[in-house]
């Protein structure tokens, strides 16, 4: 039997869908051949345009990868809706067409039913984030991807500090294996030292709105203290995790999303993504992407020994107190 042409991925558990999509990539053998192989689209998309990727043969491979984010709404209305369908089956079987969408479809979706009665040439899977016990076990494969074991207390205590916040977890466990060093298993008491419930993570945020509040006096004085009350590797740590939500966060706050659509979209709690939207709001994308990247060159100048972690901190901070939007 041979594979669907058309694949629809759907759900909030968008690093789910991301690996699926990844899997397909994988069976195209050879990277250098699979990235000549594969295309990707989003934001505005242009039906001609993926005409193009989609037909397009195969090169020194028996299949292309091609995947679109935001179909869905994209071709919505009654005519695009109409053309997207009359492409859809025109796709050739030398193309693995994926169509991403991070929420999960109502069972009376047309392009679900569609999918639905394409048969064999058409897939749909469903990706929802884990819940409870699920959550727990998926926090344990993942910690065993990145190297390290986590026992199941410590793993139950995660569940009840992120609930279903995949992402939130990904920085959470980086936390944690640094602590532990990789040579032990991760404990509960680990979990209580270091992690704190989503939704009660003020650090950065009041660290931040002292800053964006034009208070860099008191912006100081709030990393001070939490200098003296964490360690200085794993609160740098969590520092570059912070700003890499806020750039992913002002990125789409441009394309139009607001703070419950940006929550979906990043997998995160929604009251930290309402605290993310208005610390970004302050920022222009430019200037979160040359502080990311600034965070970057402290962690290599800590990393050869150029700079202690606090001082990075401290230098770090110092700069944001320029307006930088």
């Amino acid at each position: 039997m041979s594979a669907p042409s058309i694949y629809l991925f759907h759900g909030e558990d968008e690093p789910a869908t991301k690996a699926a999509v990844a899997a397909l990539v994988a069976e195209l053998g050879d990277p250098s051949t699979a990235e000549m192989n594969t295309a990707h689209f989003e934001g505005s998309l242009s039906l001609d345009a993926l005409t193009g990727a989609a037909m397009a043969m195969p090169f020194l491979s028996a299949r292309r990868v091609v995947s679109v984010l935001g179909a869905a709404k994209t071709f919505n209305a009654a005519e695009p809706r109409a053309a997207f369908i009359r492409f859809l089956e025109q796709i050739p079987a030398s193309t693995a067409f994926v169509i991403q969408e991070f929420a999960a479809l109502d069972a009376k979706h047309w392009l679900l039913k569609w999918v639905q009665a394409a048969g064999s040439r058409a897939q749909a899977q469903l990706f929802e984030l884990p819940k409870g016990p699920q959550m727990a076990t998926w926090l344990q494969q993942r910690t065993a991807e990145l190297g390290g074991t986590l026992q199941p207390q410590a793993a139950a205590a995660l569940v009840q500090l992120l609930g279903s916040d995949k992402l939130a977890a990904d920085g959470e466990l980086a936390k944690l294996l640094a602590y532990v060093n990789y040579s032990r298993p991760i404990q509960a008491q680990d979990v209580q030292l270091l992690c704190q419930p989503i939704g009660e993570q003020g650090d950065f945020f009041g660290l931040l709105d002292s800053l964006v509040g034009g208070n860099p006096a008191q912006a100081m004085n709030r990393l001070e203290t939490l200098l003296q009350e964490r360690d200085h590797i794993l609160f740098f740590f969590s520092l570059v995790g912070h700003f890499r939500l806020l750039v992913q966060t002002r990125q789409l706050m441009d394309t139009g999303l607001k703070a419950p659509e940006i929550a979906k979209e990043l997998s995160i709690h929604p009251f930290r993504a309402e605290k993310l939207a208005g610390q970004a709001r302050r920022f222009s994308a430019r200037a979160l992407k040359a502080l990311y990247q600034r965070l970057f060159t402290l962690d290599q100048e800590m990393k050869t020994g150029k700079i202690e972690p606090g001082l990075a901190m401290e230098t770090f901070v110092a700069a944001l107190s320029v307006p930088t939007a």
